[in-house]
């Protein structure tokens, strides 16, 4: 909440650097929180204190945006400058803030900078303002392409008498989903590729899942199965 009463929700996304191309698999849990992303927050450690370059971070979290192909690129973006009360830190941002200019189309507008140290809370006020200005004036974005629900659309030609899908409890207490329509959508889902990943995911959604878990008391953080593929279900 910032001094004026403006107040927001954000959504920590730590896995689309840490095995967001590998254990895209995971993907649902990254979904309901993508869909609700208006505006987008990089976090950089400026201290390098791991022996990472802020730039390369940079880079890998935009690029791993981009493959998601959610038209995450879309969306505004704040680049927040962390830790700067690390001796290394202010030359680091000067030489960050030089491969950035470098390396963006002179007609594109660079997204804004604020330096800030979360562990002595300097910078967060003015953070926190620019971020609610940016809300205010930002558009929700729609996350798919129009093609995508019709291409979608393809995939409903199985029998209307099936049943849609069962849901039991196993032993260890995570969630088992069964039924014939729903094992032929898991079927012809490629797991190696993101995009059939996340196609698959809408389609549970599409199909209710998501609603009949809840129903039946599932939790954040609960383990679903589907054969011998699982994924955490988020709330």
């Amino acid at each position: 909440r910032t001094k004026s009463g403006e107040s927001f929700a954000v959504a920590d996304l730590p896995g689309l650097i840490e095995g967001a191309s590998q254990g895209v698999g995971l993907g649902t849990q990254f979904l309901r929180h993508i869909e609700r992303t208006r505006v987008i927050l990089h976090v950089l450690d400026m201290s390098a204190s791991e022996g990472r370059d802020p730039y390369e971070d940079y880079v890998a979290i935009n690029n791993e945006l981009e493959t998601y192909n959610l038209r995450l690129m879309e969306r505004p973006q704040i680049i927040v400058a962390n830790k700067m009360d690390m001796p290394e830190s202010e030359e680091n941002l000067k030489e960050f803030k030089k491969k950035l200019a470098a390396n963006y189309d002179e007609f594109d507008e660079l997204p804004q900078i604020f330096p800030i140290s979360g562990i002595a809370h300097q910078g967060l006020e003015n953070l926190l303002e620019a971020t609610a200005e940016l809300l205010e004036k930002t558009p929700e974005f729609l996350l798919y392409d129009e093609s995508d629900f019709q291409e979608e659309e393809a995939y409903y030609g199985f029998n209307p008498d099936e049943p849609e899908f069962d849901i039991s409890r196993a032993d260890d207490a995570s969630w088992v989903l069964s039924g014939d329509k729903l094992e032929k959508l898991f079927t012809m889902t490629n797991f190696d590729r993101d995009e059939s990943v996340m196609k698959f995911a809408r389609q549970l959604r599409g199909m209710g899942v998501d609603e009949a878990l809840r129903a039946r008391g599932a939790k954040d953080g609960d383990t679903v199965r589907i054969g011998k593929f699982e994924f955490e279900f988020v709330d």
